[in-house]
Formats: C-alpha cells, sequence, structure tokens
C-alpha cells in the first residue's frame, strides 16, 4: 500500500513514496548505505519485519521502489506459507546499472514465490528521466515505460478504489511540478474519504512514512544522489527534527 510520484527537477529527478501500513507492523529504520555483494552502494530504509525494503537508490542513479498489487480479491493466490517479501527484491536489483538492466533482471527472475506487485525504477538517459513500470499478477508480467511526471498508488482496500489520487495527482502537481506541489500532494488528505486519501488512514492502517530521493545531474558526471525519510505521525504532523539523510 502506497503512492509514488516522479517529476523532473534540478537537471534529474525526484521521487517521494508515501509507505502505507498496518498499525501493528513494526517502525521501519532509517536510510542507510549498503554495499552490494558485486560491491558497490545503495542506499535504501529497513524493514525489520520482512527485512527488506520498499524503496532504494544506487549510487549510479537509478532509484527503484515496489508497491503491493492488490485486486479486490485472489488472484492466482499461492499455497499459504509459501511466499517470499517483495521487500527483498529491490536489494537484488538495485546493483543493476540502470533501469532498463534492473527490468531486464526482474523479467528473469522466477516470481512464482512473490504475490502480486507493481515495480518501478527510474533513471535519467540522455538528459531525460525515464520510468518503468512492472506489474506482476502471479500470471505474468507487464513492463511499460513512461516520462515524468507520473503516479502510481496502491491500497490494501483495492486498487480501484484509490484512483482519485490520480486526477489529484494531475491537478496539483503534473500541470506546474515542482518539489513545493509534490510535497503537497503526498500530505493531502481528503477529511470525508480518509481511508482512500494520499496521506491515508483507516482504524487498522495509516501512512507511516514520506521518503523523498533526489537525483541531480552535475557537470561532475556522477549524479548526486539524496534520500529523506520522515516518520509521519498520526495527525499528518512532521517530526520537530530534521529527518535522518542518506547521501552517496
Amino acid at each position: 500500500m502506497c503512492t509514488v510520484s516522479i517529476i523532473e527537477c534540478s537537471g534529474g529527478f525526484r521521487l517521494v513514496t508515501n509507505r502505507d501500513e498496518k498499525r501493528t507492523r513494526p517502525a521501519a529504520l532509517a536510510p542507510r548505505r549498503h554495499v552490494l555483494p558485486e560491491g558497490a552502494p545503495a542506499t535504501w530504509p529497513v524493514d525489520p519485519q520482512g527485512g527488506g525494503t520498499w524503496v532504494g537508490a544506487s549510487e549510479s542513479g537509478l532509484v527503484m521502489c515496489v508497491l503491493n498489487v492488490n485486486f479486490g480479491a485472489a488472484v492466482h493466490a499461492p499455497p499459504p506459507g509459501t511466499l517470499e517479501s517483495r521487500g527483498g527484491l529491490i536489494p537484488r536489483l538495485i546493483g543493476q546499472g540502470d533501469a532498463s538492466q534492473a527490468m531486464a533482471a526482474l523479467l528473469e527472475m522466477d516470481l512464482s514465490r512473490f504475490a502480486a506487485f507493481r515495480m518501478v525504477a527510474a533513471d535519467v538517459v540522455q538528459g531525460r528521466v525515464r520510468v518503468g513500470n512492472a506489474r506482476w499478477d502471479r500470471a505474468e508480467m507487464r513492463l511499460s515505460w513512461h516520462e515524468a511526471p507520473v503516479c502510481f498508488a496502491s491500497s490494501g482496500l483495492g486498487d480501484a478504489l484509490v484512483r482519485p489520487r490520480l486526477p489529484l495527482f494531475e491537478r496539483l502537481v503534473a500541470n506546474t511540478p515542482s518539489p513545493e506541489a509534490q510535497d503537497a500532494f503526498h500530505r493531502h488528505q481528503w477529511p470525508d474519504r480518509q481511508p482512500i486519501s494520499v496521506r491515508m488512514c483507516r482504524p487498522d492502517a495509516r501512512t507511516v512514512s514520506i521518503t523523498t530521493v533526489e537525483v541531480i545531474h552535475g557537470t561532475e558526471g556522477r549524479p548526486k544522489v539524496n534520500m529523506s525519510y520522515e516518520p509521519v505521525y498520526e495527525d499528518g504532523a512532521r517530526q520537530a527534527s530534521p529527518a535522518p539523510v542518506a547521501r552517496q
């Protein structure tokens, strides 16, 4: 369950993701630098329950985010107790050189032990932001490519119920993209529709954090990648002190 948006920004792009989780799930660990098996560093927060993550960034400027896919009913459901955590996908893929290679590696994986998901991968190629969108529905993988600005959303109530977030993104962000507009979108809540809001809230779940990744391409060659993690309190307020920031 989450909302992910990507806009062009500062010669690169800015990805923001709301993490929506059940109230019983333990709080995540703030982003830190990890060294991948191939030796390349990458940054991601850690879900202590599954040991994986929902968003990661490499020093090459590849950013990946995974969302659940919920059809409102079980589709091609696997036997109970046989699933692997979707949080383990990004640590396996983020070491790829770019979004195309990451998506190609994903397509080669045996996904039979994973519940349905959407994998988003973003980078910059020849000065243009490209966004890969791979959706696994337990029957087949569908891959499409997009340009920023773009938004994806999911909900444990069923993805169809949170489609109103997408025209809201078009109205608040896509017409005049800016970090300020993007941040306002990710903190937006309809008072009378809190369960399907971008900053969602319902008895069993709520938005627990907002993670922002900025990839800035300058003249030095290698991009500058900044990731910030912000816990969200019950009333939607920001924490009093600056959120932990991981830089590459």
